[in-house]
């Protein structure tokens, strides 16, 4: 399976340690999970999607790190998710629009699935047309709206990559 740069630098900028904790929300195809797993150790990788087809595709393109114990994938919807609170020490996801209109209930819920000194990793490719700028605004617009302190971004406007990645912690309440 052929891995867009764009997981790649996601993958840097999450910089994995090898007892890391991590979701991934929306894994989609799974690209980014052969990138982490190979630096996990004692860590874990939990991603979720909630397209069945896209869980069964990721799975099947993954199952050495799925029978290595490494990785979880589930069916799952971030708002309606089974997964224990303070749990990961990051979270992290890829082109999910809802970041960049009115995230109050996902953000409540990355809150609560994130460790207290946990971090929340917000990448988004924006379409053709697009500036990175309008994106970064908005993220960096509702992370603070709703809880949540920018730590730092990161930007790549190479063709290949084209996209922006925010961290944040949550705002202690």
């Amino acid at each position: 399976m052929a891995i867009p740069k764009r997981y790649r630098w996601a993958v840097e900028i999450l910089d994995v340690q090898p007892d890391d904790l991590i979701l991934e929300i929306g894994c989609g195809y799974g690209h980014s999970i052969p990138l982490i797993c190979e630096k996990l150790t004692t860590g874990h990788l939990t991603a979720i999607d909630r397209s069945e087809k896209m869980v069964s595709d990721a799975s099947a393109a993954n199952r050495q790190f799925i029978g290595s114990g490494r990785i979880t994938v589930l069916h799952q919807d971030l708002l309606d998710n089974h997964l224990p609170a303070s749990t990961f020490d990051k979270v992290f996801l890829f082109n999910i629009n809802a970041f960049w209109m009115d995230p109050r209930e996902e953000l409540d819920m990355i809150r609560r699935l994130l460790k207290p000194a946990g971090r929340f990793y917000l990448l988004h490719q924006p379409p053709p047309g697009h500036d990175l700028e309008e994106f970064e605004n908005a993220f960096q617009k509702n992370l603070g709206r709703y809880g949540f302190s920018l730590v730092e971004i990161f930007k790549d406007q190479g063709e290949a990559v084209r996209s922006v990645a925010l961290v944040a912690t949550p705002t202690p309440q």
